[in-house]
């Protein structure tokens, strides 16, 4: 990952992304993640707490945007008329459920907040993206790391811890 800061090089702005492309994450599967979240800085009670402005987690086939399969997309402060946290789907229904002409990705479906280690989890438990470490290691540091995060959010982690 990298991390890059705002214009003029403000400090309370910055973010973190995948260090390939356009943020892209290379896979053990040979697809992509596309990683790209903008932090802030906000004072509260005397104190500065980190907040997330906007995350974009993007499974992909190939280093190229329109090969997605799933996409997540978080943003604090909506402009347009979607769901703020919301799921996309490139695939096929098996029912005529839209509208001729529409297609299944364009459909934000709302959410809650996602963590980034849940979308890990369902990268290697959904589409069996390999992983560098056995089971018995990945899990339980997955799990304490969604976990830590969770705990600010006051919600359980998504999968089991082991």
């Amino acid at each position: 990952m990298r991390v890059t800061f705002g214009p003029r090089r403000e400090k309370d702005r910055a973010a973190v992304e995948g260090w390939t492309g356009e943020s892209l994450v290379p896979l053990n599967d040979g697809r992509f993640l596309r990683f790209f979240v903008v932090l802030f800085l906000e004072a509260y009670e005397g104190r500065s707490w980190l907040k997330v402005e906007k995350a974009v987690y993007q499974y992909q086939i190939d280093d190229t945007e329109d090969r997605w399969i799933v996409r997540y997309d978080y943003l604090r402060y909506p402009a347009e008329p979607h769901p703020g946290m919301h799921v996309q789907i490139r695939g096929a229904f098996r029912e005529a459920a839209l509208p001729v002409g529409e297609t299944l990705e364009r459909v934000h479906f709302p959410t809650g907040r996602v963590a980034i280690e849940a979308v890990i989890r369902m990268l290697v438990e959904q589409f069996h993206v390999p992983t560098n470490a056995p089971p018995e290691i990945w899990r339980p540091a997955l799990a304490e790391s969604e976990r830590a995060f969770l705990k600010i959010a006051h919600r359980d982690i998504s999968g089991p811890a082991t």
